[in-house]
């Protein structure tokens, strides 16, 4: 399993971001930071339309290709 902290700035991060989940075959989650909400799929277009943009957001990848996570969601990364 790997774990990240991420952030989208814009509407296209959003799209370019599921476009990458979709070409993996791991279980690709994504939470608001405090855990409270709803885990949304990365491969859902419309479940991550409702993440709003410019906040810190935990991403889990969990499955056969998770190693690709690093490389995928680098510039999604936020310290």
């Amino acid at each position: 399993m790997v774990e990240k902290k991420i952030k989208f700035e814009t509407s296209g991060d959003l799209m370019d971001f599921c476009n990458r989940c979709q070409k993996m075959k791991s279980d690709i989650d994504v939470t608001d930071w405090s855990g409270k909400s709803v885990s949304i799929d990365g491969k859902s277009i419309l479940g991550l339309m409702s993440i709003k943009l410019g906040f810190p957001m935990r991403l889990v990848v969990a499955g056969e290709d998770e190693e690709l996570a690093h490389q995928y969601f680098a510039q999604y990364q936020f310290e």
